[in-house]
């Protein structure tokens, strides 16, 4: 009479195993949530005008996978990015033409993107985006 005891019980911690995990499966999978942002390391950018340095912008950039699973093909090439931003943003004046006093930020986008296409595999990058521009004077106004 024990040994048919025992066996019960053992069939009922069984099942109180495997039922929880069979449900679990059985269960609708979870809904793909979409790209996430990755953001690169700020970075400080010089504001020439007129070949003199006026301000500097730090800036904040976003980059916007095509898609979820290109998130860590983005991130593995961090420090490549940011070099190549730290390059463009170096090689010519980011202020707008007519306001000195203000990044010119859909052309800088622009330019960015030319360098992230030539580091990250086509369709990599769905957008970029400017999480923060803040200006910071060369020398303090008085």
């Amino acid at each position: 009479m024990k040994r048919s005891s025992s066996i019960g019980k053992s069939l009922v911690i069984a099942l109180a195993l495997v039922l929880p995990v069979h449900s679990a499966k059985s269960a609708a999978p979870a809904k793909d949530q979409g790209p996430i942002n990755v953001e690169l390391p700020p970075i400080l950018a010089p504001m020439v005008v007129a070949n003199r340095l006026e301000n500097y912008a730090y800036i904040t950039i976003a980059l916007t996978p095509a898609a979820r699973d290109k998130v860590f093909a983005i991130r593995e090439k961090v420090p490549f990015l940011q070099d190549a931003i730290l390059r463009e943003v170096n090689k010519a004046s980011i202020v707008k033409s007519d306001d000195p006093k203000t990044v010119d930020a859909a052309a800088l986008k622009a330019r960015l993107m030319v360098q992230l296409n030539r580091i990250l595999p086509p369709g990599t990058v769905a957008d970029l985006k400017f999480e923060q521009i803040v200006l910071t004077p060369v020398q303090p106004q008085s």
